[in-house]
């Protein structure tokens, strides 16, 4: 269920209607910076309906962090209309491939033979054994957008300073650290991921996102897989809806525990 994304008077479903690149050279030209807003209740309900009409027994319905996204509440409501039925919708506390690999890694569970209840509690104990991290090419984005707040945004504008966010365990958008220059980033997140595993024995799936810098998000992946044991890898746009708020620019990496 895709959420939307406004240009001014234009309105185009994420992922549908625009391309991501086409997406990143409409910002980029914008006059007027571009919103975003969830599906509705009524988007929802479709779905669930069409899937139940179907023959499916039940839905996991997994969202984007509701503090970032009006997208669970609107699931929410649409689960409510279906009293009766067995629909799980759970807040992942994350956005864009922490969102996804708590997708992915259900899935397989489910693959595997695990009920629909299983597979749900399932995903919502991955939602705590996760790290997000990524960094900005400005702040500007996250601050206009409401994603950040003022005090945040006056660090990254200091000289040669890039600060690193996350995603914290409310689903927030927060400031994890900074480095001086663009060099020390990389090592940076490579730094964390390693931190992130220490007293880990098992492999981690990791994703790397991006906002139209693909060579330096396989640089990412390849020097995160030589530092720690990696199960799954992925490397991804981060897409408009989250670009939206971070701009171009972006890159970042996602590591799950299992």
């Amino acid at each position: 269920v895709p959420l939307n994304l406004h240009f001014a008077d234009d309105v185009y479903k994420d992922g549908i209607d625009l391309t991501t690149d086409a997406f990143f050279t409409k910002l980029q030209a914008a006059t007027i910076p571009p919103r975003t807003s969830q599906p509705s209740p009524g988007d929802f309900y479709e779905l669930y309906k069409s899937l139940l009409d179907a023959g499916y027994n039940g839905i996991i319905s997994i969202h984007i962090s509701r503090e970032l996204s009006g997208t669970w509440q609107s699931a929410t409501i649409a689960r409510e209309m279906l009293p009766e039925e067995d629909i799980c919708v759970i807040d992942s506390k994350s956005a864009s491939m922490g969102l996804g690999l708590i997708v992915l890694n259900t899935w397989d569970k489910i693959m595997t033979g695990a009920s629909g209840a299983d597979a749900a509690e399932y995903a919502k104990r991955l939602i705590g054994q996760q790290k997000v991290m990524f960094g900005v090419a400005t702040l500007e984005y996250l601050h206009r957008n409401g994603r950040i707040g003022r005090a945040a945004k006056v660090i990254g504008g200091f000289l040669n300073v890039k600060p690193v966010l996350t995603i914290d365990v409310d689903g927030f958008v927060a400031l994890l650290g900074k480095v001086r220059g663009s060099s020390k980033f990389i090592p940076y997140l490579l730094e964390g991921a390693a931190e992130f595993v220490r007293d880990y024995s098992g492999a981690v799936d990791i994703a790397v996102v991006h906002a139209q810098d693909p060579q330096l998000a396989g640089e990412l992946l390849s020097r995160t897989q030589e530092r720690i044991a990696v199960r799954n890898s992925y490397v991804t746009d981060i897409g408009s809806v989250i670009g939206t708020h971070t701009g171009p620019g972006t890159i970042g990496i996602v590591l799950q525990k299992s």
